[in-house]
């Protein structure tokens, strides 16, 4: 009994020594250095900026008389503005002010970032978050219909393109997703591949004797010998949706149903660079199927009877074209879906434009509003 009770005793102490023992460890565990306090402030901007691109960007800072500044450097986007080492002014007042340019800025989130450097050796960041516009105001256009031509009303259309005298159609859904060839005149489709029935196709395009497709959410495209419909190639994208695509010669270019443009490498589909896209008054969303057209990039916007052209280097929507009410009422049906594809005709100067089970393709010329 004693022998017993003797180990009880043992087996107690014991586990409150490694109890104490594991709490003593907790105790001696590094405790974080509180956070080094600023010594400028940056007053200006205040906080998250939008403005148009070519307007100046004023900038204030205030630091204490204690200290003395070497330089400064002034980043948009990661890249060096300008660098200042005379600082008129500063001991009068104890704030820096100076304007930088954003001329050379891309539409879209940018950053602003200060780096100080005080004699002595000690240094610090400021930053501010920045979202450039358009400086310029989009050009509203209308439209004169020249030519109707018939299309399959059971053609979920989302992507378009005309090729050496036929039209190349993607079509969606689950379980009706295809790629099409298909007459003009007529509206007859002379070729098809369908998609397996897991799939929702989305974008097509054709470049040289290949034709690419994108699917919605499954992050798959494919490549096919546009002679033969045949797969040549099954590609992962990293994007989470598929949505238009469209090429410049050397590169796909991509929606995914945001205001955001990918530029992709052909073969991979590995994003080479992106384009935010921005109007006068702010992102252009929902952009859908694309068409390249004489070095500009034409896109539907989902759910509007809206198409935008893109300048594709500076992401700026250099004009706008209204086509409400091109697809009469007497030619609607329930089913009847947005306004989605367009195709261009290279070598005629034609565009084509269509929707998702719509019973008419529409040849247009675009106009400025007012002529």
């Amino acid at each position: 009994m004693r022998t017993t009770l003797a180990l009880i005793i043992f087996l107690f102490l014991s586990q409150s020594f490694s109890c104490n023992n594991e709490g003593s460890k907790t105790d001696r565990s590094p405790v974080p250095k509180p956070a080094q306090p600023r010594i400028s402030t940056l007053v200006e901007p205040a906080g998250a900026l939008t403005i148009p691109i070519g307007e100046e960007l004023r900038v204030k800072l205030t630091l204490p008389d204690t200290v003395k500044l070497d330089s400064v450097q002034a980043f948009l986007g990661g890249k060096l503005q300008q660098t200042f080492k005379e600082f008129p002014g500063l001991e009068e007042s104890a704030s820096l002010n100076f304007t930088l340019s954003t001329q050379t800025a891309q539409t879209g989130k940018s950053g602003l970032r200060i780096r100080l450097y005080f004699t002595g050796g000690l240094s610090e960041n400021q930053s501010r978050q920045l979202t450039f516009l358009s400086d310029v105001a989009p050009v509203p256009y209308s439209y004169r219909v020249v030519k109707e031509y018939p299309h399959d009303v059971a053609s979920y259309t989302q992507g378009l393109q005309y090729d050496e005298g036929f039209l190349y159609e993607g079509t969606g859904n689950y379980g009706t997703s295809s790629l099409r060839k298909v007459n003009l005149e007529s509206g007859e489709v002379i070729q098809i591949r369908n998609l397996e029935q897991s799939l929702f196709g989305e974008g097509i395009t054709v470049m040289g004797n290949r034709i690419y497709q994108l699917t919605y959410k499954s992050q798959v495209g494919f490549i096919y010998d546009k002679a033969s419909f045949e797969q040549i190639q099954k590609v992962y994208y990293q994007n989470r949706e598929g949505w238009g695509l469209t090429h410049n010669g050397e590169e796909l270019i991509m929606s995914d149903g945001t205001n955001i443009i990918y530029f992709l490498d052909p073969e991979m589909f590995t994003v080479n660079r992106q384009l935010e896209v921005y109007d006068d008054k702010g992102p252009a969303n929902s952009l859908n199927e694309l068409e390249y057209i004489e070095g500009k990039i034409w896109a539907n916007r989902y759910y509007t009877d809206e198409i935008v052209i893109i300048d594709p280097e500076t992401g700026k929507v250099e004009a706008r074209i209204n086509l409400k009410g091109i697809l009469k009422t007497a030619d609607r049906k329930p089913s009847t879906d947005v306004l989605n594809g367009i195709a261009w005709d290279s070598q005629a100067k034609r565009i084509f434009v269509t929707g998702k089970y719509w019973p008419k393709l529409f040849e247009i010329r675009i106009r400025e509003l007012g002529t």
